[in-house]
């Protein structure tokens, strides 16, 4: 996480505090994800053993881990409980399903993983990886274990069929990345897949709609910030987890909600990013 970046939020964070303060209990939620693990934190690893302490420091701010489908049903019904939180991955790395899973599991923790649809074949590596010297750390999942993990209580959503910069894409192909995407994902493990994140992020009205149009209820962004009943259900705001657990207490304070701003500009006119 960038200095400037950190330093404003520790200069914001009392106001957030303060301002989540005056609202109803039931009436935020947050959203947070991780892609992969490994031995070395990077912008899309994290250590296993930051994993687990980000997990107790969600136990000690007093989170209530929600699984998806729960949350946003409770966030619409305005009957959430204080701090919820949920949790996600994106892409479909191996070590998801072989290393923070079985923690996850093992703490009775709801999640959701957003899958790659068409990287469900042995030896592919998403584009990002190619050049990776690490095959272990760029390892995806199987069909296989994408089906043993969801038959243990992993929830699965859509991460597209490709992973492209979907505000990009020509109305054809916005609607073949989403649409193919589910249906895949849905003869292979037999139940309806009504959530998507967007890859990196990227998003606007006509990616919005083509979601909706394909099916889904909930949409997953890159917009930092904490989620209220105001905030369209295909487009919910989510922060990725820095390997520090004080970066990390600085998201569930809320202190980036003001970086919304500068992320909606990203998620319309940046550029194809890993998430």
């Amino acid at each position: 996480m960038k200095t400037v970046v950190r330093s404003a939020g520790r200069v914001v964070r009392p106001v957030s505090v303060a301002t989540r303060g005056l609202r109803a209990p039931g009436s935020w939620l947050t959203v947070v994800g991780w892609h992969r693990f490994g031995a070395v934190p990077d912008g899309l690893t994290t250590t296993i053993d930051g994993f687990r302490r980000q997990l107790d420091e969600l136990d000690e701010w007093g989170a209530r881990i929600l699984s998806l489908g729960e949350a946003v049903a409770r966030l619409e019904a305005g009957t959430l409980p204080a701090r919820a939180v949920v949790l996600t991955f994106d892409d479909g790395y191996a070590s998801v399903v072989e290393q923070a899973w079985p923690i996850l599991h093992d703490r009775g923790l709801p999640a959701t993983l957003f899958m790659v649809s068409d990287y469900l074949d042995a030896g592919l590596r998403l584009p990002w990886d190619e050049a990776s010297p690490d095959a272990e750390l760029v390892r995806l999942m199987s069909r296989g274990q994408l089906e043993e993990v969801a038959q243990s209580g992993l929830d699965i959503g859509s991460h597209t069929v490709s992973h492209p910069w979907l505000p990009r894409q020509d109305p054809v192909r916005l609607s073949r990345e989403l649409v193919d995407s589910r249906a895949a994902l849905e003869d292979l493990l037999h139940r309806t897949i009504d959530a998507v994140a967007y890859p990196a992020g990227g998003w606007n009205a006509q990616v919005r709609l083509a979601a909706a149009r394909a099916g889904y209820r909930t949409g997953i962004t890159v917009d930092r910030g904490i989620n209220t009943p105001d905030v369209d259900g295909l487009t919910l705001r989510r922060a990725f987890v820095p390997e520090d657990v004080a970066d990390f207490r600085l998201i569930l304070d809320g202190a980036y909600t003001w970086l919304r701003p500068v992320d909606a500009w990203r998620g319309r006119h940046g550029r194809e990013l890993p998430s």
